[in-house]
């Protein structure tokens, strides 16, 4: 039998002690009192009186021999506390007090049996009381305990004590209760409050046994418990007698039974669910209310998380199997089940507590004999550091979200969980073991998997979460840490080169060190495969000598020497062109080269150039790249440079919201890759290759000259006169003209301006007798002026010019061309570097360029261009913030400038063009043709003779 249970308002449903192990504590009535001074008393209440000091009553009771009976006192209130102790006919005591009072007591002896009843203060004096019930067999007097439901409370008793009254019995009949029932018991406050509540609930079958068992379910946080429920097992086939002790002052007891096996009545059924599934939705009713859920399963082996939400997370519930067994007490929080395919979910809003209008039931599957929830994606990659980050939305329509880890013994970990939506609630995270038990604490015991779930939480109907797990105990998962090879093997002074290793259990942590130079070198980690098997990390050799590095590998506190790294010396730079049909490389739009998706602010994408389009694997030092700027968010400006390289303040395409614009832009190459940097907004980024620089020997060398006009649509110059129509073609003869050779051309490099345009279009500029690509090199739209330069191929001597839609007049201006005869001057890129900015008086002097105004830009002996033998430069030229429409013109230093034009702007505009310019005097000129503007120049490379 269990102990006795007390708590502050009272103690119920607490169970009997056995009925054969009784042993006297008290002197018997019958050695102090004559049996003719006995009183005859009959069973049920008597009520008697103490005039004097340490009186003692003597009754004579009616019951017969082999009765079981109780003897009730009051607990409290108006009258006096006393003590009763029984003996048979010849002075043998009966049973202890205890019996007595949970109505165990069995009078074995002879009849007949007398109680003795004394005060238990001994000064005391006044009227007292001693409620006597016979509990072997139903009392008429003890009224029925009816069976309720929980559809209603109907058949609950409402017991009154007060005015003599302390006591009260109850029958439940042997055919009127299941094996598991659940009392309840509500007790209404008195209004005085002088005399602290004290009663207690007995339970006895006819044999003197109480429940198999009782739980009593406290309400958290209820100093004052005036709702109580208790889940009891009892006996099949046996009647019952309830005993209800409490004071002789006035007060209300409401009773009331349930059954909570399987056959309970008014229990609203639904099946358990998958993880995340909608849940039941339920009122709450009146605080105190119960309603029950009956949850169904599959199969006994499946194991259920059943949880009540609400906003203020105060439904309590409580949750019992088929045969009345509880699973989980009555708590705020989920829980988990097993053993059975039905449930009885009980819930409750406390007395007092802020009442919901209604709550959401979960009844999740997180297990069946088959594994964890089979609805949960499997994770395959490594969890040797954690999991995540993950994200996503959890609502009343998805729940949760979950993932089947591939964990292993001894894994520990914490989660990470924010709402990424600004709200202050966040999914709750919590881990099942491989059998679905909920794994408290961050230890990981299951054997083989978990299951990581994150749940809606109680306060909110929606979240929008990120989430990650770190593995606090490294690696975890069922893979050790190892180290493979480490490529490449050989890398090139001057540059950041990329390092890949090849393991298992690699992390961010991982850490790639370089020694043999004059000082160690540490790579940076930049990115782990999911399965963790390949790692990437930047090492900086920019200023590295040349020579044999020995290379290791730090993971998880041991190194793993990892072979060497050859730094050779460092590249000339020196390059001759070759020209390459127009190519499409990079498309955010369609994942073209890169990942499909709009370039962040602050983001940055890298393209590899090497090896695709007919560009060669090695040996190339810089690629001539078309990019284009298209759907913009806000105004910004994308800046190219070489991959491994630290970006630097200069620019190549400056944009705003909504603005599609390109710009030629000849970038060096480090690790054949570039890369692409956004500042502000969203944006779509597009790359045609026109060709690439060697250092093989072959290839095409350059020759600047005089900026000269070659085409203009409107006055015929080069091509018939006439706009260029949609889907319309020109060719133009660039051979043979202006200084342009007539044999052994390859490329030309031309300024090209679409002005007048009647609709958005794209001009792209090809070479003759060939098959257009889908490269362009100018977008606009109706009625804009804008610019570019093109490095074009010459076939035939000749270049072709194709307009998408609309009708728009071209002009082309020639700026150099590349040949074979080795007569002309090779490339040398360097880091892109601001040279002029007339806003800060970099380079020039600090002033807008007013009206036909001209600066001249000292370039040679600057940013690491010599001071001699420099016979072009490339510049990206930019112009902002004009207080006219005008055009912009860079020409050789010292020369008559010419009609050629470079940049062509509007009011306010902001607009970059890549200019390719002879250098005279180790200088070149910028002139303005009105209104006033600022200029910026960023040197990309120069030609040397």
């Amino acid at each position: 039998m269990l102990t006795c249970l007390f708590a502050v308002l009272g103690t119920l449903l607490l169970p009997v002690g056995s009925a054969t192990a009784q042993t006297a504590t008290t002197r018997p009535a019958a050695e102090q009192l004559a049996a003719e001074e006995c009183a005859a008393v009959s069973e049920g209440r008597y009520a008697g009186e103490f005039t004097a000091p340490g009186q003692t009553a003597c009754l004579e009771l009616p019951s017969p021999q082999g009765a079981r009976i109780a003897a009730l006192t009051s607990r409290g209130g108006e009258g006096i506390a006393v003590a009763v102790a029984v003996a048979d006919a010849n002075g043998t005591a009966q049973c202890t007090e205890s019996a007595l009072s949970n109505g165990s007591c069995a009078l074995t002896g002879a009849a007949p049996f007398r109680a003795t009843v004394r005060a238990t203060d001994s000064a005391a004096t006044g009227s007292y009381g001693v409620h006597f019930v016979r509990t072997d067999t139903p009392q008429a007097d003890c009224p029925v305990l009816p069976a309720g439901s929980f559809a209603d409370d109907t058949a609950a008793v409402r017991l009154e004590t007060g005015d003599g009254v302390f006591s009260h019995c109850l029958t439940i009949p042997a055919d009127a209760h299941s094996t598991a029932e659940l009392f309840r018991f509500r007790y209404a406050f008195p209004d005085e409050r002088d005399l602290f509540p004290d009663w207690v609930v007995r339970l006895v079958d006819t044999d003197g046994n109480g429940p198999q068992s009782c739980y009593t379910h406290p309400m958290p946080g209820q100093q004052l418990r005036t709702d109580i429920l208790s889940s009891c097992k009892l006996a099949e086939g046996k009647a019952y007698t309830v005993l209800l002790e409490g004071q002789n002052a006035p007060a209300t007891h409401t009773l009331v039974h349930r059954d909570v096996t399987a056959a309970a009545q008014g229990c609203a059924a639904s099946a358990a669910t998958a993880i995340g599934a909608p849940a039941v939705q339920a009122s709450s009713g009146e605080n105190g209310t119960l309603r029950c859920h009956r949850i169904t399963t599959d199969a006994a082996t499946d194991r259920l998380v059943v949880n009540a939400r609400d906003t203020g997370n105060v439904t309590h519930t409580l949750v019992m199997n088929d045969q009345g067994d509880t699973q989980c007490w009555l708590e705020a929080h989920a829980c988990e089940v097993t053993g059975s395919t039905s449930y009885q979910v009980v819930t409750q809003a406390p007395e007092d507590w802020t009442l919901p209008e209604s709550y959401r039931l979960d009844a999740w599957r997180v297990a069946t004999a088959a594994g964890l929830a089979p609805e949960c994606p499997r994770v395959t990659s490594s969890v040797a550091t954690g999991y995540g980050p993950v994200t996503g939305t959890l609502s009343e329509e998805r729940t949760a979200a979950c993932a089947v880890l591939p964990t292993v013994a001894g894994d520990r970990f914490t989660a990470h969980v924010t709402a990424t939506d600004g709200g202050t609630s966040t999914a709750e995270p919590a881990l099942y073991g491989s059998q679905g038990q909920r794994l408290t604490g961050s230890t990981h015991q299951a054997d083989g998997q978990s299951l990581f779930v994150l749940s809606l939480p109680e306060a909110t109907d929606r979240t929008a979460y990120s989430a990650k797990l770190t593995c606090t105990n490294q690696p975890c998962g069922a893979e050790d840490a190892s180290v493979g090879a480490v490529t490449p093997t050989s890398a090139q002074s001057g540059t950041v080169a990329t390092l890949t290793v090849r393991g298992t259990a690699l992390s961010m942590g991982t850490t790639v060190r370089l020694s043999g130079g004059p000082a160690p070198l540490t790579a940076t980690t930049v990115s782990v495969s999911e399965d963790a098997r390949t790692l990437k990390a930047t090492v900086d050799l920019r200023k590295a000598p040349a020579g044999t590095w020995s290379v290791s590998v730090l993971a998880y506190g041991r190194e793993y020497p990892s072979g060497s790294l050859t730094v050779t010396p460092p590249a000339t730079g020196l390059g001759r062109y070759k020209p390459i049909t127009p190519t499409r490389l990079m498309d955010t739009r369609s994942g073209l080269g890169v990942p499909k998706g709009k370039v962040g602010p602050g983001g940055t994408v890298t393209l590899q150039v090497t090896g695709k389009a007919g560009i060669p694997t090695a040996g190339v030092t810089a690629v001539v790249l078309n990019v284009t700027a298209t759907a913009p968010t806000a105004g910004s400006f994308v800046s190219v440079y070489p991959d491994g390289t630290t970006r630097t303040s200069a620019s190549n395409l400056n944009f705003t919201a909504g603005q599609t614009i390109p710009n030629l832009v000849v970038v060096p190459v480090v690790n054949g890759k570039v890369s692409f940097y956004n500042r502000a907004g969203s944006v779509d980024l597009l790359a045609d290759v026109a060709g690439y620089y060697t250092t093989d020997g072959t290839g095409s060398t350059y020759q600047p000259i005089t900026p000269t006009r070659l085409m203009d649509t409107r006055s015929g110059l080069g091509v018939p006169k006439a706009k260029v129509g949609p889907a319309g073609t020109v060719t133009l003869q660039v051979t043979g003209r202006a200084g342009i050779p007539a044999t052994g051309v390859t490329a030309v490099v031309l300024n090209v301006t679409a002005t007048g345009p009647t609709a958005g279009s794209f001009v792209s500029v090809y070479p003759n007798g060939t098959t257009r690509t889908s490269a362009s090199n100018l977008n606009f739209t109706a009625g804009k002026t804008i610019p570019n330069l093109v490095v074009v191929p010459v076939v035939n001597g000749k270049v072709s010019f194709y307009n998408h839609a609309g009708s728009v007049d071209l002009l082309a201006d020639v700026a150099g061309y590349y040949t074979t005869d080795g007569t002309g001057s090779t490339y040398q890129p360097i880091t892109p570097t601001r040279l002029m900015d007339t806003r800060s008086g970099l380079g020039v002097p600090k002033a807008k360029v007013g009206p036909a105004g001209t600066v001249t830009l000292q370039v040679t002996g600057r940013a690491g261009i010599p001071a001699t033998g420099v016979t072009a430069v490339v510049l990206n030229v930019t112009a902002t913030a004009p207080t006219a429409g005008s055009f912009v013109s860079v020409y050789p230093n010292g020369t008559t400038r010419t009609s050629a034009s470079n940049l062509n702007f509007t009011a306010g505009q902001t607009i970059p063009n890549l200019v390719v310019v002879p250098v005279v005097n180790g200088k070149v000129s910028f002139y303005n043709r009105a209104g006033t503007v600022d200029l910026l120049a960023d040197v990309a490379g120069y030609y040397t003779s």
